[in-house]
């Protein structure tokens, strides 16, 4: 093979190599770096993380609604009527519960925010502790549902009996909520128990 043949083809193939190993030309003609193992490692793609389960300031499942709220009663025992065993305060990270347990299934109810308690019997107004009144009562109890006044936690401050009249039992839950205004309360049924759930604070204070 002449000289000539031989330096064109050693010369060809350097180029070749070299274009093989290089990163490449940019959109000026420059040639771009390839980029190292760590710069690929920090590049970071679309954000999958699960959104924060708040529904306005308070989390999911926490009571919103404050308006009446009422339901039925259902008897499961050979007695005329259920009647009241206990009644129980707990709290939790955003709201309060009161639960009532009952004997021989539960009564009918209807709960809802009152400007004055009074007592079922006797009619003289009942003052609680906290800003706001709650007033659940009770349809269809034996005579012998009652419970000693007790107090509760910094948002439900206080639970009383208002008596027996009539078949209908009253309690009056003193709400001292954190903020202003009158917080949501949910009212859920079970087997021989009706719980009363209170929020600590309203979602938007504006509403």
């Amino acid at each position: 093979m002449p000289r000539r043949s031989v330096l064109s083809a050693t010369a060809l193939a350097a180029v070749l190599l070299t274009a093989g190993c290089g990163g490449g030309e940019g959109p000026n003609g420059a040639e771009e770096p390839v980029p190292t193992a760590e710069e690929s490692a920090n590049v970071s793609g679309p954000d999958t993380s699960s959104p924060s389960p708040e529904v306005g300031d308070r989390p999911v499942g926490v009571p919103q609604d404050a308006s009446r709220k009422s339901g039925e009663g259902r008897w499961t025992g050979a007695s005329a009527a259920p009647a009241l065993k206990d009644v129980r305060v707990s709290g939790h990270d955003a709201y309060d519960r009161v639960s009532f347990e009952f004997a021989d299934g539960v009564p009918g109810y209807f709960a809802e925010y009152v400007d004055t308690l009074r007592h079922g019997g006797l009619g003289e107004e009942v003052r609680v502790t906290g800003e706001h009144r709650l007033k659940i009562v009770f349809v269809g109890v034996t005579p012998r549902s009652t419970f000693e006044d007790r107090e509760g936690t910094s948002v439900v401050r206080e639970i009383r009996d208002l008596g027996v009249f009539e078949g209908e039992m009253g309690v009056g839950i003193g709400v001292d909520p954190e903020g202003d205004g009158r917080v949501g309360f949910r009212v859920k049924v079970e087997e021989n128990r009706i719980v009363v759930d209170i929020a600590h604070g309203r979602a938007d204070p504006q509403d």
